[in-house]
């Protein structure tokens, strides 16, 4: 019965009709089934009876397949930065990848990569890339209300500083926390601010949890006083908002006003995107721009493009959209643009374009992976080539 569960939910994963229930119940099975073989004898079976469609010829998927095994026999013991918290991987889990890379439908490549696992396809990928990135990490800097800064990722854990009536505190996993923050005679500012490649957390002073990508920051008073709670940010920033309806939390982020009470959400409000995104997780938020007003509820989005136009998307990518706080890059049909803009800012390299990719991406990649091994991973689709030049990454087909 487990056998045939498995295989039909793999057979409508890779033909792209697995609700979302059902995806998660496939997942589920290959993570408790582990390193059982009877799960590799499985994959292979699905394999044999997988017919590719016409964006993928069968000599090709083939090529995908063998070279994928050839490299897992090859590198059976390959691990990825087991500091990192990756585990090493056996052969099982390339077949697993092997099943899930070769489905092309139309123009989307699909691959999969379990969060838990990160896959090493190969141990020539010095090699092919003479030169290699490594990825972001908990770097921030925080800029005190007389204007002095401090590095957080060089400072020791503890107190680092006080402000007003605030005790701020490092803490040893990438996190600022304000304590006692009594209401000070004078209003106290403060900015956490993230490089490219840079991460962080912070825990405000009425205990809401801020979550901060790479090149974006937050600024806040070290107390909240009077009727409103009021922040301001750039960049990507996710939220989870301590409730007080007694005082509203309230985000400013270019020409938009984000209003709640307690509540979960994420802001993508970067320079060189199309649009400000304000994605909803949890309670409800009001989005204002101008005399537009928008209430979200969980599951929506509100995009307001360069023209200032408000627009309500009702079945946004949650998963793609929050992976970054996952430590996960996540693609459900994503061009290469799209997947280039997000690798820049972790690892902190300008791309160069020398062919148009018109193909979509549908991934889910470790972001505390080097640089090469994203693009290796990529590569693999044989869709898109890149090279590493210093800080320089040139995408050709």
């Amino acid at each position: 019965m487990q056998k045939e569960r498995f295989l039909f939910l793999l057979k409508k994963h890779l033909s792209k009709t697995c609700s979302p229930s059902e995806k998660e119940a496939l997942f589920a099975m290959i993570a408790e089934m582990n390193n059982n073989e009877m799960l590799a004898d499985w994959l292979e079976e699905a394999w044999h009876s997988f017919t590719p469609g016409e964006a993928l010829t069968q000599e090709e998927a083939d090529a995908y397949f063998n070279a994928i095994v050839a490299s897992s026999e090859k590198n059976s013991d390959a691990h990825i930065a087991p500091r990192r918290g990756i585990r090493t991987i056996g052969s099982y889990w390339l077949r697993i990848a092997a099943i899930f890379l070769v489905v092309l439908t139309g123009a989307t490549t699909w691959f999969f990569i379990n969060r838990k696992h990160a896959v090493a396809i190969a141990d020539n990928a010095e090699e092919v890339y003479k030169q290699d990135v490594t990825p972001g990490g908990n770097y921030a800097i925080l800029t005190l209300s007389d204007g002095s800064k401090i590095i957080l990722d060089s400072v020791s854990n503890g107190v680092v500083a006080s402000q007003g009536n605030a005790k701020i505190t490092k803490l040893g996993n990438g996190k600022l926390v304000y304590e006692n923050a009594a209401a000070p005679r004078k209003v106290v500012y403060n900015t956490m601010s993230t490089p490219t490649g840079g991460q962080y957390r912070l825990m405000l002073p009425d205990g809401t949890e801020v979550w901060l990508n790479a090149a974006s920051s937050v600024t806040y008073p070290v107390a909240f006083t009077g009727k409103e709670r009021n922040v301001s940010i750039t960049g990507e920033v996710y939220f989870e908002v301590k409730k007080n309806t007694a005082m509203p939390f309230k985000v400013k982020v270019k020409e938009q006003v984000i209003e709640v009470l307690g509540t979960h959400f994420n802001v993508n409000a970067y320079d060189n995107e199309d649009a400000v995104k304000t994605t909803l997780a949890e309670g409800s938020v009001k989005v204002a721009s101008g005399n537009n007003i928008m209430l979200l509820h969980p599951g929506q989005q509100a995009r307001q493009d360069k023209n200032d136009h408000l627009t309500l998307i009702s079945n946004p990518d949650m998963e793609e959209t929050l992976a970054w706080k996952d430590g996960l890059f996540r693609y459900n049909g994503a061009d290469i643009i799209t997947i280039m803009k997000q690798a820049a800012r972790w690892y902190g390299v300008e791309v160069v374009y020398k062919d148009k990719i018109d193909e979509t991406f549908v991934a889910e990649i470790p972001r505390n992976v080097n640089l090469s091994k994203l693009l290796e991973l990529l590569e693999l689709t044989k869709q898109v080539h890149f090279t590493i030049e210093g800080k320089t990454v040139t995408v050709t087909r």
